[in-house]
């Protein structure tokens, strides 16, 4: 058997109280919660807040009927930002005589052509997307969007 010695101490081991101990713990436990809400802050904010990929056009259907192009630069459950927006201009063309019911003409018109000239950036209340469709680099729509723009 080891003699006892007055401090209680068992043999291999430095005296510690159990104050200490539970205070390295708490401290531990408050630094892994830190830790975890940075990480959750920091993912909320990347799929909600940061800019869609640079170049990506999509496609917003409203529920008035309406379809706007554009780039998502930010969406949350509130609402969607569009930049570089356009929508589909229908013209009805006359008859020739030959034809009976003539093609109607479609067009991409940017928001900044109309008449009251706003920015080229429209915030659409999310109550009114029915959906949004992501629009792939061979759509003839995204090369027309891409033609105009480098005008």
């Amino acid at each position: 058997m080891y003699p006892m010695s007055e401090t209680n101490e068992t043999p291999g081991r430095t005296s510690q109280s159990p104050a200490s101990g539970g205070r390295k713990g708490r401290v531990l436990l408050v630094l892994g919660i830190v830790i975890l809400l940075i990480v959750v802050v920091v993912l909320v904010f990347t799929v909600f807040f940061l800019p869609s990929a640079k170049g990506a056009w999509y496609a917003v259907f409203l529920t008035n009927g309406r379809t706007y192009f554009g780039h998502i630069v930010k969406q949350n459950s509130e609402e969607v930002l569009l930049r570089d927006v356009y929508y589909i201009q229908v013209q009805q063309l006359e008859p020739t005589e030959e034809e009976e019911q003539p093609q109607p003409q479609l067009s991409l018109v940017s928001i900044t052509d109309e008449l009251h000239a706003p920015e080229s950036e429209m915030r659409i209340n999310r109550e009114h997307v029915l959906f949004i469709e992501k629009l792939q680099g061979s759509s003839q729509v995204v090369a027309t969007l891409e033609q105009q723009l480098a005008q």
